[in-house]
């Protein structure tokens, strides 16, 4: 992942740039010349690094040589109006400075700043989405395979997109596909998560808003319908966005014009908009909860995701999918399943979804201290879910030894637990070690252990 953007600034007039830029996905850290000292002493890592040319010469001077030393490689932009931004004054810097006249206006301002980082860091477009990670390119599933085709047929439309499935089913994931691989995917791709944020802020987040227009509003601020012009506006769940906020929405889609909170100004937007929901909005509609008109202006094209457990042909190409990922950003080896591991994951159920399978060989990536990967690595939940389901009864005349004329066929149980007390007796009765060889968890070792009356040894360990 792309590392932050440091802003270097002792006044308030570029705190709109900064939230802006994080408000894009971009992580942007604003330091003054003061907290400078501390990170260059560090050497934390950063992408690019934006100076407020209007320091105090002093000021701007000692922070230019902080940032050479630190960080002797990196692209400085600096920021500054009228002659505080007259160009090549940084002779003294050693670092490549590219100098940007700011004009004022919140929105061409936003615009030259990201096309500069974006000359210098081609990585930029992408940070948030790397394309090669969007897994479901890669799904044998005959039902995402229909979803793919979909989406290539309306990727360059403008009409909405109404995404509806399971939470953790990667409806934000598809969203980002419609927009990376249509003709918008050079501009923002802007999400708001409709029920993380307060319904009294939501508005402002969405509109943006003047100064002064409610208690805390110090600065003007665009809005992240602003933020998306000639892009797209990915609303997650939808399904709880207040009712007068929806109102809104709904004339902003009709009209394709925002205004800010407390402003008056008529505001022109060119924004797709797509939309997600896990909730049932028919229901949420019987219910008074959501607007009919704004259900049937958001859902042009509707994408229904299917939960894995319905496409199980997709688990073990997305695990190892996972795998490959994580190998790439940790630097390391590529780690395979193992046959067991295997089996393991196509009877989990996952009702996670695939944010579950992916937080789980993460997990397995992390752990695994080979590069085969066993059963051992697994979270409790997944092993002990599959340890406890029902076994069929036995046959009566089945439940002793069954003579062949040869060595006799043992129960399963009785196996499992000479197994147990076999491995117990060779590892001195180290529980961590015997869970670990009979690839079961110790809470697991400890059950069966009650469950079949294994008596165990004051001095076992671990």
């Amino acid at each position: 992942m792309l590392s932050p953007i440091l802003l270097i600034s002792e006044s308030t007039r570029y705190q709109p740039l900064f939230i802006a830029l994080n408000d894009l996905g971009i992580r942007a850290e604003l330091a003054s010349c003061a907290n400078l000292g501390l990170l260059s002493e560090t050497k934390k890592s950063f992408a690019a690094i934006v100076v407020d040319w209007g320091l105090p010469g002093p000021k701007r001077a000692e922070a230019l040589r902080q940032i050479h030393k630190a960080w002797p490689d990196l692209h400085v932009i600096s920021l500054g109006y009228g002659d505080s931004a007259a160009p090549r004054r940084t002779a003294q810097s050693g670092n490549h400075v590219e100098h940007l006249a700011m004009s004022g206006n919140e929105k061409e301002d936003l615009i030259l700043l990201l096309e500069a980082l974006r000359r210098i860091l081609p990585d930029l477009r992408t940070q948030v989405v790397t394309l090669s990670d969007l897994f479901f390119i890669k799904t044998p599933s005959t039902k995402m395979g229909e979803i793919l085709s979909l989406i290539d047929i309306m990727k360059d439309e403008s009409s909405s997109v109404l995404i509806q499935g399971e939470t953790g089913t990667g409806k934000e994931v598809i969203a980002r596909l419609l927009h990376y691989s249509g003709r918008r995917h050079a501009a923002p791709f802007v999400a708001i998560n409709c029920a993380a944020i307060p319904e009294t802020l939501l508005e402002s987040e969405l509109f943006g808003h003047e100064k002064g227009s409610f208690t805390g509003a110090i600065e003007r601020r665009i809005g992240k319908f602003e933020l998306a012009h000639n892009g797209t506006a990915f609303l997650d769940e939808i399904g709880d966005m207040p009712l007068h906020t929806q109102a809104k929405i709904l004339r902003v889609l009709e009209t394709g014009e925002i205004e800010r909170v407390g402003g008056h100004e008529k505001i022109k937007v060119d924004v797709r908009i797509v939309a997600a929901t896990n909730k049932k909005l028919f229901q949420q509609i019987d219910r008074g909860l959501f607007r009919q008109d704004l259900y049937y202006r958001i859902n042009t094209f509707t994408i229904n995701l299917p939960p894995l457990r319905d496409r199980p042909e997709d688990v073990l190409p997305l695990a190892q999918h996972f795998l490959d990922m994580h190998a790439r950003r940790r630097g390391g080896p590529t780690k395979r399943l193992s046959s067991e591991a295997e089996q393991l994951v196509l009877k989990h159920d996952w009702p996670g979804n695939v944010r579950e399978l992916r937080n789980a060989m993460e997990r397995a990536m992390v752990l695994a201290a080979e590069n085969e990967i066993g059963p051992e690595v697994f979270p409790d939940e997944i092993r002990e879910k599959i340890d406890r389901s029902p076994r069929p009864a036995a046959p009566a005349e089945s439940a002793g030894p069954v003579e062949t004329g040869t060595a006799p066929i043992l129960p399963l149980e009785e196996l499992e637990k000479r197994a147990i007390l076999d491995a117990l007796s060779r590892l001195d009765h180290n529980a961590t070690r015997a869970a670990k060889h009979l690839s079961i968890s110790k809470a697991t070792l400890f059950r069966k252990l009650k469950q079949y009356g294994i008596i165990r040894r004051s001095a076992m360990r671990g």
